[in-house]
């Protein structure tokens, strides 16, 4: 697995030690401070680039706008500056050397504009260094202190991609599901590839469909865990979190879930982590709006007994309720994959209650809603649903009117980014994106901005990053990890109004 940040030896060499690299002679030059060569070299010369992370410094703060450059040092060869960078406000400046034979030693020098606007005068040097070792096909991170000694206090082997599973449901029950989430991962990695958040390292895709079942997302971690990838992004449902999180954890692989709901999954361990909110965060504040503002008293629950998001979230309905004072008159389950739901609604109307809560999977939600109403469940009762999203929405068509979800996103919401997010899925995809796409759109964004932050790839780097994540803005609002790997961020109450999503003001 390629890793980043790797430290190397700092060898010191007694003065005037000669040091043979590459055919080449490094010697010192008289004008320039000098210090013992910085590191062993390697022997391959077969890469044709490499990057100089400098951090310019003059008594341990920061220089900012200064021009950074370096030249080979070859003996009998005067130094012929080809390659630069500016620092920025923290005294740091990337620098790409490119040359048909890379590897060698270094001369660097800092250069400062002292000219007023407008008028004349010169650039001053204000610093300069020799026997910096640089490797062809590596990044070094560089101290250049002015008037001290040059010190490389890392190196690391320079990715053009960096490897990311995706466990996805691209066949079967959860496909049209699985898709919008594929699509939100997708988006997000091609705006973080073009971005400078990298620094030249793209991140590249292993995607492995799931088939819409925990066996599936199964065999699909453990493909990707041969590959030696760091990080898994998925699966959708808790069920099949609750299957690979072991798994991930076990082998030290970062598994980040966009999509999965059910309490407590994250306490399986560090290296997982969800984007979405948990069920017992996410519906409280939901109930106790809308129950203020309908003023139901009596309601009924039905959900899918095998699932493990839909027995968290009923569970997680139920508190609400009795918090709230709402009696619980009677509760229905099914299995997954049920297609018949009659005999529960039934009883369910039966029973004359002011709302119904439907804990279930996207494949049976919508004919809940359809078999409800069809049975003669009036409108006046509302279906209350978590994370209902618009493709259900469509497939149950006039039922699903009325209907209320506490939901994680809003094409409404006015959080950072949100509207060139819909503007650009719109433009790349020809369609409108939900709120499972928007979650996964800001699962790639975060690791992204993990992977930045840790400089390194691999996984417990990016474990460490990731936690520290605090107030990050995002399509979802400022968005924190907490102590156990759960998202935090704002939720929004929305109901279906004409076939679409408006925020609930009754």
């Amino acid at each position: 697995m390629l890793k980043s940040i790797r430290n190397i030896a700092v060898i010191a060499l007694a003065a005037g030690l000669m040091w043979h690299c590459g055919g080449e002679r490094v010697t010192q030059s008289q004008t320039e401070t000098t210090g013992p060569p910085l590191g062993k070299l390697t022997a391959s010369d077969s890469a044709s680039q490499a990057v100089a992370m400098v951090n310019l410094t003059r008594d341990g703060a920061p220089v900012s706008g200064a021009i950074v450059e370096f030249s080979r040092s070859i003996a009998g060869r005067s130094a012929s500056y080809q390659w630069s960078g500016i620092t920025d406000a923290m005294g740091r400046a990337r620098v790409e050397i490119a040359s048909a034979n890379v590897t060698g030693y270094y001369r660097a020098r800092a250069l400062q504009d002292r000219r007023p606007a407008g008028l004349g005068g010169s650039i001053s040097r204000i610093g300069s260094w020799s026997s910096i070792p640089i490797n062809s096909g590596y990044e070094v991170m560089l101290n250049l202190p002015i008037g001290g000694k040059a010190r490389v206090t890392a190196s690391s082997k320079i990715m053009s991609e960096i490897p990311i599973g995706l466990v996805v449901s691209l066949t079967g029950s959860l496909t049209s599901t699985g898709i919008p989430i594929n699509n939100g991962f997708e988006l997000a990695r091609e705006e973080v590839n073009r971005s400078s958040l990298l620094n030249g390292p793209r991140i590249r895709f292993i995607i492995e469909d799931d088939q819409s079942t925990a066996e599936g997302a199964i065999a699909a971690f453990n493909k990707l865990i041969d590959q030696n990838v760091s990080v898994v992004l998925g699966p959708f449902t808790s069920t099949m979190a609750a299957a690979i999180f072991p798994i991930a954890q076990e082998h030290r692989v970062v598994a980040i879930s966009p999509t999965s709901n059910a309490p407590g999954l994250s306490a399986i361990g560090d290296f997982v982590f969800r984007t979405s909110l948990p069920v017992d965060r996410l519906l409280p504040n939901g109930i106790a709006t809308t129950q203020q503002a309908l003023g139901y008293r009596r309601v009924a629950t039905i959900h899918d007994k095998d699932d493990v998001f839909s027995q968290g979230s009923d569970a997680a309905f139920k508190k609400a309720f009795r918090d709230n004072g709402v009696e619980v008159l009677i509760s229905e389950t099914f299995q997954t994959g049920d297609t018949d739901f009659s005999a529960q609604l039934t009883r369910i109307k039966a029973a004359n209650p002011d709302a119904i809560s439907i804990s279930a999977l996207p494949t049976e939600i919508p004919e809940i809603m359809i078999q409800g109403r069809q049975l003669g469940i009036p409108f006046e009762i509302p279906f209350i649903c978590p994370t209902l999203v618009m493709g259900e929405v469509q497939r149950a068509g006039d039922a699903a009117e009325g209907a209320i979800t506490i939901a994680l996103w809003s094409e409404k919401a006015d959080t950072p980014g949100n509207r060139a997010f819909i503007d650009n899925y719109r433009a790349k995809f020809d369609g409108e994106p939900d709120a499972f796409t928007a979650q996964a759109y800001t699962a790639v964004h975060l690791l992204g901005k993990a992977i930045a932050d840790a400089q390194s790839t691999e996984a417990s780097a990016i474990r460490d990053a990731l936690s520290a994540i605090r107030d990050v803005p995002t399509v979802l609002g400022n968005f924190s990890f907490d102590d156990g790997g759960d998202g935090i961020h704002n939720a929004i109450t929305l109901t279906v109004k004409n076939g679409k999503f408006e925020v609930f003001d009754p």
